[in-house]
């Protein structure tokens, strides 16, 4: 079963924008997240199949003469998924294509901007299941992709954070709204409903938690005092102490009511919880004498 982070990814895998320019950002950010120079070749690395095949068709559709190779390579480690690895030899017109990535005119307009940040997430982006802990990140080799990264997302108003884990930097988005903006923003829709439909029951099962909570404190706390007050009556009908009717009616209902609260017990006799709580101080008052 493929996680969340892979259903999104197949997502925006399947988006291609009319516009070249857009699609230029996007694959611009595939290749300049997401590969790395070895023996003459970019190679690009993905554990999603769908991210690799829009790879090639992005090399296919801007190097009309360069032909990918593709490799699929078993991990020895961890869960043993597939890599799927595309190389790209640098050919001139590979090489003229990266030395405009970072050109500003790219980046000038929103839509190149979300484009761009689409790219980044599908090189090198995750996040998490709705149902667990909010977090999306974006991961990069070195801070000045990372901090470039991050400069996009403050411009289109996301307060992202940065912070380096071993030869990593990431950039994190935390709050459920800024991931769901997010993903709505660079196109995965079906993500977004399914995060909502999530959070939504995230928040009354958390609702509930509390309430659960707070009702199983209060039955706690009354079946101390209840505990309390039966022992003080005890003490008193053991040393046969004449009490008044009140009282005495007091002692014979909470006997009768070991599990009732305050409320309960006044509820019975048509008396108020402040009235039924000062018979039961008397009686704590009577008890406490013989204790001593």
């Amino acid at each position: 079963m493929s996680s969340y982070a892979q259903d999104v990814k197949n997502e925006l895998a399947r988006i291609f924008g009319e516009e070249i320019e857009t699609l230029q950002a996007e694959f611009a950010a595939l290749l300049f997240c997401g590969t790395k120079i070895f023996e003459g070749r970019l190679e690009f690395s993905t554990t999603n199949a769908a991210v690799a095949r829009k790879v090639i068709s992005l090399t296919k559709k801007f190097f009309p003469s360069v032909k990918p190779e593709v490799a699929a390579l078993r991990r020895k480690k961890l869960n043993k998924d597939l890599i799927y690895v595309v190389r790209i030899f640098l050919t001139g017109e590979v090489q003229n294509f990266l030395e405009q990535i970072d050109a500003p005119e790219l980046l000038k307009r929103s839509r190149f901007k979300v484009a761009w940040l689409r790219g980044a997430f599908l090189a090198k982006g995750t996040v998490n299941r709705p149902e667990a802990q909010y977090l999306l990140q974006i991961v990069s080799r070195s801070i000045e992709t990372a901090q470039f990264v991050q400069k996009i997302l403050a411009a289109l108003e996301f307060n992202a954070g940065l912070y380096q884990r071993k030869k990593n930097f990431i950039v994190w988005l935390r709050e459920a709204d800024a991931i769901c903006d997010f993903l709505g923003m660079i196109g995965a829709t079906n993500a977004v409903e399914r995060f909502e439909v999530a959070r939504n029951l995230k928040e009354v099962r958390l609702q509930v938690n509390r309430q659960v909570n707070m009702d199983t404190s209060a039955l706690n706390r009354a079946a101390d005092a209840s505990q309390r007050q039966i022992a003080d009556i005890k003490i008193l009908l053991a040393r046969n102490y004449p009490v008044t009717k009140k009282i005495r009616e007091a002692m014979e209902l909470r006997l009768a009511n070991p599990s009732c609260t305050i409320s309960e017990l006044a509820e019975k006799i048509s008396l108020s919880k402040a009235g039924m709580w000062s018979r039961f101080k008397k009686i704590q008052h009577l008890a406490k004498k013989f204790r001593k």
